[in-house]
């Protein structure tokens, strides 16, 4: 059994398609620098899956929010009034509008769309032209129209009003919680920056890990009995007993972290997923690693080996979470289910060079938007692709050449299908802003 996604159009205006096989790792890797138009790329694909494969878990970890989709509505609106008139669009566009004066009242509190903002229709691709002097739009090139999909964005210490975010992306917007039973001592070590060699480390550890006392009032009860216990005529608190009630109060106060929920029972297959790692979340680095790695054994434990639902994770620059250890864990744990279940990696990154092996071997197929990056990398496709001779990069030979190819690369380049036979390619569009 398998589903057809439609990928794009080759250079012959022929429509091409992936067959994503149930039975099979259907990994993508999709390479480009900034600016080519990978995420946009990206965003179609999470469409085109969330509609096709029924009863799919697709989840998209988001990077970055994009000012610029504002002005991109803005010009849109203008362009239509100018054309149609502005009753027209009061009438048809006029939840559109009324979000456009939210940010022009007030600029700082809106006007911060995420990458993937699947709850607003992408309106502007139904007037851009598909190329110079092209009758169609992007989206009409490829026979489609703006569309708005089912979304529940999840933040995590939203550093913004929950509001303010529903508005930007036009969805349910929900904050993300752990519970203080799934993290362990080194989670902890990291947030309250515990030297595990001190003694207070030490017991911290004791009490989280190894007694299984996951809780800060617990933690407070441990330090309390152990300072009795140790200290039993000190007139004093220790420097022990202060330090490890410094760190359980860091944890309650943590907005993260609390006891009975976990972002996890948030996951619904009724609605794509968008994991917030954009501003809108003050994570660390290695906090956003951990939570992938818990959110991934989550996954396989409840929706594919249980349920045996079939999983689509989608990673905007991939190589940001790759940089830590649980990332990487995270990542080859999906990568292995996909070999006996349907689970699967969509991932975007502007360089191959130095990523794990699996992501560009283990791909099923690898997508080039824009340009290949560096020699690094077109070096390493040459071993990869076998008709890697198909590709032919543009060059330019003068600054103005530079200037016209630009654009012309945009949402463009070439589809290895399998790593056995490779097109140019112009890609699906999103329907979504």
């Amino acid at each position: 059994m398998g589903v057809e996604i439609y990928i794009g159009k080759n250079s012959e205006k022929e429509k091409r398609y992936i067959e994503l096989k149930e039975n099979e790792a259907n990994h993508i890797t999709f390479l480009g620098p900034s600016g080519s138009g990978k995420t946009t790329v990206m965003r179609a694909l999470a469409e085109e899956i969330f509609e096709k494969v029924p009863g799919a878990l697709v989840i998209v970890v988001e990077q970055k929010f994009d000012k610029n989709k504002v002005k991109d509505l803005n010009d849109f609106i203008k362009k239509v009034a100018r054309v149609k008139g502005r009753d027209y669009v009061k009438e048809k566009y006029g939840e559109v509008l009324n979000y456009l004066i939210k940010v022009a009242n007030d600029g700082i509190k809106y006007g911060k769309m995420g990458d993937f903002a699947f709850g607003w229709p992408n309106y502007p691709f139904s007037i851009i032209p598909a190329s110079e002097n092209d009758k169609h739009s992007i989206l009409s090139y490829h026979g489609l129209h703006p569309k708005k999909f089912p979304v529940k964005r999840i933040v995590f210490r939203p550093v913004r009003d929950i509001d303010a975010i529903e508005r930007d992306n036009n969805c349910e917007v929900v904050e993300g919680k752990i519970r203080y039973k799934d993290i362990d001592f080194s989670f902890i070590e990291k947030i309250a920056q515990i030297n595990r060699n001190t003694i207070y480390g030490r017991i911290i550890r004791q009490a989280w890990d190894l007694e299984g006392l996951r809780d800060p009032k617990l933690l407070e009860n441990f330090a309390e009995e152990w300072e009795r216990k140790y200290r039993p005529n000190s007139n004093s608190p220790s420097t022990t007993y202060l330090s490890i009630m410094e760190v359980a109060e860091l944890l309650k106060k943590d907005r993260l972290l609390n006891k009975d929920k976990d972002f996890t029972s948030e996951l619904t297959t009724d609605k794509i997923i968008v994991i917030d790692f954009s501003a809108n979340s003050e994570l660390y680095g290695e906090e956003e690693a951990w939570i992938i790695k818990h959110l991934v054994d989550y996954i396989v434990t409840k929706f594919v080996r249980f349920r045996n639902t079939p999983v689509f994770m989608l990673f905007d620059e991939i190589q940001n979470i790759l940089q830590y250890h649980y990332g990487r864990l995270a990542i080859e744990k999906l990568h292995r289910e996909g070999r006996s279940n349907w689970v699967n990696i969509i991932a975007g990154t502007q360089y191959m060079y130095g990523l794990p092996a699996f992501l560009i071997y283990g791909a099923a197929h690898i997508g080039i938007v824009g340009r290949i990056a560096s020699a690094d990398d077109e070096a390493l496709l040459s071993k990869v692709i076998r008709d890697f001779h198909r590709i032919k990069e543009p060059r330019a030979k003068t600054f103005d050449d530079y200037r016209k190819l630009k654009p012309q690369l945009k949402g463009r380049g070439w589809f290895s299908f399998d790593k056995m036979y490779t097109e140019r390619m112009y890609f699906r569009p999103p329907q979504s802003l």
